[in-house]
């Protein structure tokens, strides 16, 4: 199958049989980690030996028990924990440990699994480089894949609306920067960010530019009856058991899987969306794979905080970025799709 001309490109690279070990951690915040389970049951089919990193919103600190700090920076104010099933989490939001039993309960063979959690708002690229770099040598990584829940990961920096564009930028500027045979960025949710500002028109024109730059990796849709979407609707039923927090995103992805659309307001979306707030369309049950060099090279924002020793200094640096691209008038105004209507004015 890995011969077959209609496999998407970052499919080939990852089914390379000298991949072995593949660093599978979430771009930046949420639940960014969790959506790795629409891929992990073909990367175990494929005989991949998989880490997972929870580069997430919810502060280690919080999960206590069996959660060895297995990273800390010199004020100790950053850390990593190890996080297994036995972990205990706190009610409200512990996603990593809710994974590690549901892929226990899945893949008993393998057991215990485990999961790396560090906070997302806390790091500069030279420090997530750093804590990256030691999990390449510590587990012989070959391919490091950053999963980003919605596309605010292909912002530029010059775009009307960021998303959350620290936390991801960090995350894939320093994951660029690894010395592995393969780095790719997988985006999935494609839409769900007009809730935090992204125009869909900004991220399709980054993926027109990235392709361009030779850095489109091919996209799949994640099919209803496939194992990865099967995998990834019980593993998000089993971390809710577990846990008060309801992820917007993965509901939204899991109501596009299932063939929601427009302004419906789904039962997965857990009551946090109301009527009006999001458009569900099938784009949100997609892959869409990039290079992360090429994302790199795009991005103005990775150039402006790649040397920040601190993720304050980070936000200040973009803020002055932002501040000199609109006294230049280079910051763009909010991008949109072309109605029917402006498209049938101009025949």
């Amino acid at each position: 199958m890995a011969d077959s001309f209609l496999l998407p490109t970052f499919m080939k690279k990852l089914a390379d049989p000298e991949i072995k070990n593949i660093l599978m951690c979430g771009c930046g915040g949420g639940f960014d980690f969790v959506h790795g389970l629409l891929l992990y049951p073909e990367l175990k089919r494929l005989g991949k030996n998989v880490i997972i990193g929870s580069y997430s919103f919810g502060k280690p600190e919080n999960i206590k028990g069996e959660a060895p700090i297995v990273f800390s920076n010199e004020s100790g104010n950053i850390i990593a924990k190890h996080v297994t099933a036995k972990s205990e989490g706190w009610s409200h939001y512990a996603p990593e440990v809710g994974m590690c039993s549901f892929l226990d309960k899945k893949y008993p063979d393998d057991a215990p699994h485990s999961v790396y959690a560090y906070y997302a708002r806390v790091f500069s690229v030279p420090v997530l480089k750093k804590l990256y770099d030691s999990w390449v040598e510590k587990h012989q990584i070959d391919a490091v894949v950053i999963i980003d829940g919605g596309t605010d990961s292909l912002m530029a920096g010059d775009e009307e609306g960021l998303g959350d564009p620290i936390e991801d930028c960090v995350s894939v500027t320093a994951a660029a920067s690894l010395n592995v045979k393969e780095k790719i960025l997988l985006a999935v949710g494609f839409g769900a960010d007009r809730f935090n500002h992204v125009s869909d028109h900004a991220s399709l024109r980054a993926v027109g530019e990235l392709t361009k730059a030779g850095g489109f990796l091919g996209s799949v849709s994640l099919e209803q009856n496939s194992e990865g979407f099967k995998c990834y609707s019980e593993g998000l039923t089993h971390i809710y058991e577990q846990q008060q927090f309801r992820s917007v995103l993965s509901g939204l992805i899991i109501a596009a899987g299932n063939g929601y659309f427009g302004f419906e307001v789904p039962p997965s979306v857990g009551g946090r969306v109301r009527e009006g707030e999001s458009f569900i369309w099938a784009l949100m049950a997609m892959f869409f794979a990039f290079d992360l060099e090429k994302v790199v090279e795009r991005s103005l924002l990775s150039k402006a905080i790649g040397e920040c020793e601190s993720y304050l200094a980070c936000n200040q640096a973009m803020n002055e970025m932002r501040k000199k691209l609109k006294q230049e008038g280079k910051l763009r105004n909010i991008e949109n799709l072309p109605t029917h209507e402006a498209m049938r004015a101009g025949w």
